[in-house]
């Protein structure tokens, strides 16, 4: 196979995936330091600082995420921590690192017939990777996701949006908006289970109050919210999700067909 480090152009991101991720350059904006090996003789590592600080945030969230804890689950003090992963920033980079590994995983080899539904896949595993980690969509706000897991689910979602024929500008500009929406609807989907209001009431129960709230309201002051108060009892988040990626998609394919 040929060297990804020095081809990196023409590597597909199936190829870049068997190679040492140490062949990337690191990007400027990078918080993590860089160490030699050999340096220290401490049992403790990156990666596993890096898996406890995902159970971590799992576990207790943003709010309550720090290094002490961190450390107190690994049985070493904080200093070793800040050694290896240079700040609780720095940790976190790493940690949104590791999630994307996640979802470079469910990758699939680009098909140009099937270039929409291809990308309503990928979209779905986003999906269920930031559900499946705690308050990680708010761990990504402010931060530029270019390590070589970040690259390569960038490379990986372009490269099935240009073999579906959808010119450059629109491909780079349409995966940057899949996100964003991506992180809106998981945003206020996990946020109301994991936002720890005790007082809140279950969605279904909640839905039904805003139904009918919206339907006592005066009709000649709110024709349009008294006549469609049913519809916001719908509680069905894969339902809606689902929508989102039909409207996004179809919209896509269309102004792709347009020419960008």
């Amino acid at each position: 196979m040929q060297d990804c480090a020095t081809t990196f152009g023409s590597c597909t991101v199936f190829e870049m995936a068997n190679e040492k991720t140490e062949a990337l350059p690191p990007p400027p904006w990078q918080r993590v330091p860089e160490r030699g090996k050999g340096r220290r003789r401490d049992p403790l590592t990156r990666e596993a600082i890096v898996k406890t600080g995902l159970e971590v945030l799992d576990e207790r969230g943003l709010a309550g995420f720090s290094m002490r804890r961190v450390a107190e689950k690994l049985d070493t003090g904080a200093a070793s921590l800040y050694w290896h992963v240079g700040s609780k920033d720095g940790l976190l980079d790493l940690i949104m690192e590791e999630v994307m590994e996640e979802q470079v995983e469910n990758l699939p080899e680009p098909d140009p017939e099937r270039w929409q539904e291809q990308l309503k896949e990928v979209a779905r595993a986003m999906r269920r990777t930031i559900l499946s980690h705690r308050d990680i969509v708010q761990v990504s706000v402010g931060r530029i996701p270019m390590g070589p897991n970040a690259l390569r689910l960038s490379e990986g979602v372009l490269a099935i949006l240009r073999a579906g024929g959808v010119p450059d500008e629109l491909a780079v500009q349409s995966f940057l908006l899949m996100i964003s929406a991506i992180n809106g609807f998981t945003l206020d989907e996990a946020g109301y289970e994991q936002a720890g209001v005790e007082t809140a009431p279950p969605l279904e129960e909640a839905a039904e109050m805003v139904k009918g709230y919206l339907g006592s309201l005066p009709a000649e002051q709110f024709p349009n919210l008294t006549e469609v108060a049913g519809a916001f009892a719908e509680t069905d988040q894969d339902a809606r999700f689902e929508l989102l990626l039909d409207l996004f998609v179809d919209g896509l394919a269309a102004k792709a067909a347009e020419g960008g």
